[in-house]
């Protein structure tokens, strides 16, 4: 197996896979001499940091070794699965209108959403539908249409174009793959070409479309005898990893072993502190890791939080996906040169909130119109001018003398899937009994 790392946290998991037999292949120019990597060959897995920095996202074929093996040695992050490409049987179960959605009744009492502007026809509760996962979003599933069936070299598009994929760069091979896609019988599909399907034989890529219109027929006959939901074609896994500060302090220890390391690396790195890193490790030769450390931090509480000034709160999805709240800074707490405590009031259209956040707690409360609630997250990180936090969407709410807790029983579910470790699971526990005691 071949893995090409790319990102903040590329020496540091690079290091990690060689140190565990696994070849690393198309490596960065600085990584090259400091780790001995000589191979360019095309990778099996690729591993790239996530939008906002807080850990990475896995996909290839051999993903899930990678995967189990940084389970073993990470466990107090998420190892978050998204599946894309999943085809089912789904049942319609009634419309949404005010997200303008059709509700799809999914294997596993599990449901997904279509959106109601790519369904032709009238909605029929109860009959069968086909439909393809395209990714999560708040903790649904959402649905196509327009379905795709994955190959090597090449992805058929229900109802789509002939495209190349963007690491196709040259001319030639763009030209080549147009005038062999111009000489198939394609019907009502259209192609996307994989990086690396100009440098394949054609024969190879005609096989190979034979096989995936194949599976298309395999599918339809599946989806013509089911009679409630099931699943038809399994798609890929797309994996995103959320490194918790003491994963991070980890990774830390890794890259130190390779090239010189100051003490939360990859926490500064994460929130955009490059220039102030390499900075300091040019230092290490002359002070010490700690030293460097306690500098640090003296400097960014010069530059904040700080009372009535503008602050952002950096939320993180489990899927990789984020959003942010700006507000003022309304209270801090300071000891030991490091933020304890803050408070950021927010104003919208959704009326006034004050986000309370603090440095060792597992959850943030929130207060509006004197009603308070609390969400379960993954201990933020509190920088001068924002806060990184990593939601897991639970939160609880006081209604009448009850306390009511959405999403409880999310936990279990990761645990089952595998997603977080019963370490992980146990702390965030809890912190779900803590926020009950509101």
């Amino acid at each position: 197996m071949k893995v090409k790392v790319r990102g903040i946290y590329s020496t540091a998991i690079s290091k990690f896979l060689l140190d565990n037999k696994i070849n690393v292949t198309q490596a960065a120019e600085a990584l090259k001499d400091v780790l001995k990597i000589e191979d360019e060959s095309d990778p099996d897995v690729v591993i790239e940091d996530t939008e906002t920095k807080e850990g990475v996202y896995i996909y290839g074929n051999k993903a899930e070794e990678v995967v189990e093996l940084l389970k073993k040695n990470f466990n107090k992050s998420i190892f978050y699965r998204e599946e894309i490409g999943k085809i089912y049987c789904g049942i319609i179960k009634n419309t949404d209108q005010q997200s303008k959605s059709i509700v799809i009744s999914l294997p596993d009492n599990e449901e997904g959403v279509l959106d109601l502007k790519s369904f032709w026809g009238y909605v029929k509760p109860g009959a069968k539908i086909l439909v393809q996962s395209k990714g999560t979003y708040d903790g649904k599933i959402m649905l196509s249409t327009q379905l795709r069936i994955f190959g090597e070299n090449i992805i058929i598009i229900k109802n789509g174009f002939t495209k190349m994929s963007r690491g196709i760069h040259s001319n030639e091979g763009k030209t080549k793959l147009y005038d062999i896609a111009k000489g198939l019988n394609l019907k009502d599909w259209g192609i996307l070409w994989v990086k690396g399907a100009d440098e394949k034989e054609e024969s190879l890529l005609k096989q190979e479309l034979e096989e995936l219109q194949k599976k298309e027929s395999e599918i339809n006959e599946k989806f013509n005898t089911c009679s409630e939901p099931s699943i038809i074609y399994e798609g890929m896994n797309k994996y995103f990893v959320l490194f918790d500060m003491e994963d991070k302090e980890g990774l830390d220890s890794i890259r130190k072993k390779a090239m010189p390391t100051i003490m939360n690396h990859h926490k500064l790195k994460s929130a955009g502190y490059t220039i102030l890193t390499d900075f300091a490790e040019n230092l290490l030769d002359k002070f010490s890791d700690d030293e460097i450390n306690s500098k640090i931090n003296e400097v960014l509480l010069r530059y904040g939080p700080t009372k009535e000034k503008m602050y952002r709160i950096a939320f993180t999805r489990l899927n990789g996906t984020s959003f942010k709240i700006d507000g003022v800074v309304s209270d801090i707490e300071i000891k030991d040169n490091e933020v304890k405590k803050l408070s950021v009031s927010t104003r919208s259209d959704w009326g006034d909130r004050t986000y309370l956040i603090e440095k060792d707690k597992n959850y943030v409360e929130v207060l509006k119109d004197g009603e308070k609630e609390r969400m379960l997250i993954i201990k933020p990180e509190i920088f001068p001018k924002f806060t990184k936090i990593i939601t897991m969407d639970i939160t609880a709410k006081k209604s009448g003398e009850e306390i009511q807790v959405q999403n409880e029983d999310r936990l279990e579910k990761l645990k089952n899937k595998g997603e977080i470790s019963e370490e992980l699971r146990n702390e965030l526990l809890k912190a779900v009994d803590e926020m009950k005691e509101l």
